[in-house]
């Protein structure tokens, strides 16, 4: 029975701590997993050994007796039940209840992603499922879709989450990272596993929140070439919004994402389940029925007060453009309109601009202020304007030729600017951000005033006007440029032309 590299490799009939082996279901980092038969009850479990480089280690060997003996305690229907834990020759194992049918990475392997109903549905389970496992004391560290197993029929998923070989009891003082094992999946880590501080519940949020982009995109956050690429994103690049990937996505299931991959655990939700509630209700436009709180207990409970909760704006859907008409004196605008870049970031299109090509008024101030975003949450959200006001002129570009050009086409492309005003105007910024954040939309809007005038010039033929508007603009739009770039915007700090 003892395979390669210190594994045992187990046969249909072979015995092992009293189960008989049916056959072997799959091999990971930790361990090998069999499909067994338990005697006397005549029950199939699934029972994992655990690799022999992580057994012959002698804090691991201590912590697994413990975490088996609470993972075994957790009675939850969105968790995968452990029927027994122990050693045999030398060899830890675990022997849970063997779920027929396939795990989240294989459906997202089949699919590319799910429909966001679907999608929500599913994650709502496993924050249940995870919040059972942080009351009990734990963390699971490995959140990712293979070790989310699917079962049910008449197209009803039901979720187990599984998989509690790399699982911390965080009331251990010392843990696998201390002899340099790295714990946890690339793809689904959260930044303070890479940074080898402690962690609690919240890092399981965060691996959720990646877990999220990834059905609602079919890719996962940080696609990077490389280790330390997907590590270095995971610790500096803001949380990427999903609607960016797939047009089925709304804008609120944008803002749960990039709050559950806060880099600063502070900044997520508090519990998984709270992440859960918030992506159902994001999905029906509602509110969460319950408030926020952490469930986690003893250590792996939060250890300063979670952040409050983002006040959610409704947003208008996007819509199309009819351009018609044809002047080609006007060919020039499209340029000039396109570099403002922007779009509908959630307002109904703005109030009328002046007739003087001023930026339109602002709004008065409401009498409670928004919370202020996070850094993460600032970037994510103007990026996603940003892109928005893109994808809707390309749109626009595709459907006139070079010489179609003409003032309603180059008038509407202005109303996407105005609105991605409106859009940035309602983000506010964290006090760090404030100064240069006003600054940059200050920016914004001393583009957008040339690119009316231009407008307003090519409804006069006069095209000297044009081109003087447009030498004003390429100046305004370099400041804006580099204004971004400070603040950390990278699609609103790209051409937008």
């Amino acid at each position: 029975m003892q395979g390669s590299g210190g594994w045992i490799d187990l046969s249909a009939g072979d015995e092992f701590a009293g189960y008989r082996i049916e056959r072997r279901l799959g091999r990971g980092g930790m361990g090998v997993l069999y499909l067994a038969v338990e005697p006397g009850l005549e029950r199939q479990v699934a029972l994992k050994l655990i690799a022999p480089e992580a057994a012959d280690e002698e804090v691991f060997s201590r912590r697994f007796a413990e975490e088996s003996r609470i993972a075994a305690s957790i009675e939850h229907p969105n968790v995968v039940p452990i029927y027994a834990a122990g050693e045999e020759d030398g060899v830890p194992f675990i022997a849970m209840r063997y779920v027929s049918g396939s795990d989240l990475g294989q459906r997202l392997a089949r699919e590319g992603r799910l429909e966001p109903a679907v999608a929500m549905g599913l994650i709502a389970q496993v924050a249940n499922g995870l919040d059972a496992i942080h009351a009990a004391g734990l963390i699971h560290r490995d959140v990712k879709p293979a070790n989310v197993l699917l079962s049910g029929a008449g197209g009803e998923d039901h979720a187990y989450i599984t998989d509690f070989g790399v699982a911390r009891n965080v009331a251990t003082e010392s843990g696998l990272t201390q002899t340099g094992r790295f714990v946890g999946t690339l793809d689904y880590v959260a930044p303070e596993q890479i940074s080898g501080v402690d962690v609690d519940a919240r890092a399981d949020v965060y691996a959720l929140g990646c877990l999220l982009f990834k059905l609602l995109t079919g890719e996962v956050p940080f696609p990077r070439e490389g280790e330390a690429a997907r590590l270095y994103a995971h610790l500096h690049d803001p949380p990427p919004a999903p609607s960016l990937h797939a047009t089925a996505v709304s804008m609120a299931l944008d803002d749960v994402v990039i709050r559950a991959m806060s880099k600063e655990p502070g900044d997520r939700y508090p519990s998984a389940g709270d992440l859960g509630r918030a992506a159902v209700a994001a999905l029906s436009g509602s509110s969460p029925a319950l408030p926020e709180r952490t469930v986690a207990t003893g250590a792996a409970a939060t250890r300063e007060a979670p952040t409050a909760v983002i006040e959610e704006k409704p947003r208008s859907p996007r819509r199309a453009l009819v351009a018609a008409g044809a002047l080609a004196a006007v060919a020039v605008i499209a340029g000039v309109a396109i570099a403002l870049g922007g779009g509908d970031g959630g307002g109904d299109g703005g109030s009328p601009a002046s007739a003087d090509g001023s930026p339109p008024a602002r709004s008065k101030p409401e009498s409670k202020p928004k919370p202020a975003l996070t850094e993460s949450q600032l970037i994510a959200k103007a990026d996603a304007i940003c892109r928005d006001s893109q994808d809707r002129y390309l749109e626009v570009r595709d459907m006139e030729s070079e010489y179609a050009t003409d003032v309603p086409y180059a008038e509407a492309l202005v109303r996407y600017a105005r609105s991605r005003i409106r859009g940035l105007r309602g983000l506010t910024p964290p006090k760090r951000l404030a100064g240069p954040y006003d600054e940059y939309v200050e920016a914004q809007e001393r583009v957008y005033a040339t690119d009316k005038q231009a407008v307003t010039a090519a409804k006069d033929e006069d095209v000297a006007g044009v081109e003087a508007a447009r030498n004003r603009r390429d100046a305004e739009d370099e400041l804006r440029e580099r204004l971004a770039r400070e603040i950390g915007f990278q699609v609103c700090s790209t051409p937008q032309s």
